[in-house]
């Protein structure tokens, strides 16, 4: 049968689904990819997870419940039978450390022709770190293809990881632009959250864990309101420093400018009270800030740390402005200065949204994905 008629038969490998950055990527780009040319089917490792439930309602056939522990040996030939019974073409694994190797080994017994591995993550350290690197080098040999999300990640994994770059794609992580319109006009939008109408808003978006670095973001904070104590602080994200966060608030006298907000899945709505959002990570897993972009694409300028790559999307003076990592005051004063100079906000805020159409939007990450696998697939003598 000619190739270009048949559906591609693709399984998508995770692990279980919290809620996070690569996890909404992932996602996003099963909404958008083209079921004309690709059939889906998802698999699990473990249960689908927080995020995985919504995985369930995208209509992909899906299989959960591969391996029962962390080392399940029989679940390498549980996996590489579902492989075969699929007629898999193309392994796509996302970065999980135990899809690579659940993945690998049960596609060389099925002998599926292609794997394509997702990165999402940058100076991670693994429990046994040295041995763990070493036996990712190793089952990447099985990898035809490893996706990067920023020119600079593409070149980290080939220094860090040893891939060679000829493996290596860049592909943008990219968000729906779309889902960030909002009706709501800015005193609209603070009103729907008990934020004064006139106060100025600054916010995070991330997961409450150490290396979000919130104590930066907060820090910052305290100093922005001794020059604009109108200043409101909204931290959305839900995780297990929240008690901390609370409480460091508390201690820096701001609690009362200071809102924590939980998990949102709709951000729209609050993103249209917002004047300046910021990420205050230290480098670790930071790669290419999904939150950020949504951010971006609400026509809000970035005050980042710089870590991972984000120098890539937050043009420094252009899309928002970058800090060194830790640099609290540093932050605060880019934050007070973009707080003070509305119309230069407004236009960091117009480039910030330019390049998410650009560059940064899911449907181009999407057809970067669809090319790259049908680009692959042509190469390659499949079985049928």
């Amino acid at each position: 049968m000619d190739q270009k008629a048949r559906k591609v038969r693709i399984i998508v490998l995770v692990s279980s689904l919290s809620i996070g950055g690569a996890e909404q990527l992932l996602l996003a780009f099963l909404k958008a990819i083209n079921r004309d040319r690709f059939h889906i089917k998802i698999v699990f490792l473990r249960d689908p997870g927080l995020m995985g439930k919504e995985f369930l309602g995208l209509g992909f056939p899906v299989q959960t419940g591969i391996i029962r522990s962390r080392l399940d040996l029989p679940g390498i030939l549980k996996l590489a039978t579902i492989m075969t019974s699929e007629r898999t073409e193309i392994l796509f694994l996302i970065n999980h450390l135990n899809t690579l190797f659940y993945g690998v080994l049960a596609a060389r017994i099925a002998r599926v022709p292609l794997s394509v591995n997702w990165e999402n993550e940058t100076f991670k350290r693994y429990p046994f770190h040295k041995w763990t690197m070493f036996g990712r080098r190793i089952m990447h040999c099985g990898i035809d293809r490893v996706v990067a999300a920023a020119h600079g990640h593409r070149d980290y994994i080939a220094a860090v990881e040893k891939i060679p770059y000829r493996k290596i794609v860049t592909i943008y992580n990219g968000v729906d632009p779309e889902r960030f319109r909002c009706p709501f006009s800015p005193s609209e939008a603070k009103e729907r959250i008990n934020i004064p109408v006139n106060s100025p808003v600054v916010s995070i978006i991330a997961v409450l864990r150490p290396d979000k670095a919130h104590d930066v973001f907060l820090r910052a904070a305290k100093q922005i309101l001794e020059k604009i104590p109108q200043t409101h602080f909204l931290i959305i994200g839900d995780g297990p420093q929240r008690a901390y966060i609370t409480a460091l608030a508390e201690s820096l006298g701001i609690a009362k400018n200071v809102h924590l907000l939980g998990f949102k899945r709709e951000l729209a709505p609050i993103l249209a009270a917002v004047d300046v959002n910021t990420l205050s990570s230290k480098p670790l897993q930071e790669t290419l800030s999904v939150a950020a972009i949504e951010a971006m694409s609400a026509g809000i300028p970035i005050v980042s740390t710089d870590v991972g790559f984000m120098k890539e999307i937050v043009i420094h003076g252009k899309t928002g402005y970058l800090v060194r990592v830790g640099a609290h005051h540093e932050m605060a004063e880019k934050i007070i200065h973009l707080l003070e100079n509305e119309s230069l906000r407004r236009e960091m805020g117009k480039e910030a949204q330019k390049l998410v159409y650009e560059k940064l939007s899911v449907r181009q990450m999407a057809l970067s994905f669809e090319n790259l696998f049908m680009s692959i697939y042509r190469q390659k003598p499949l079985f049928r």
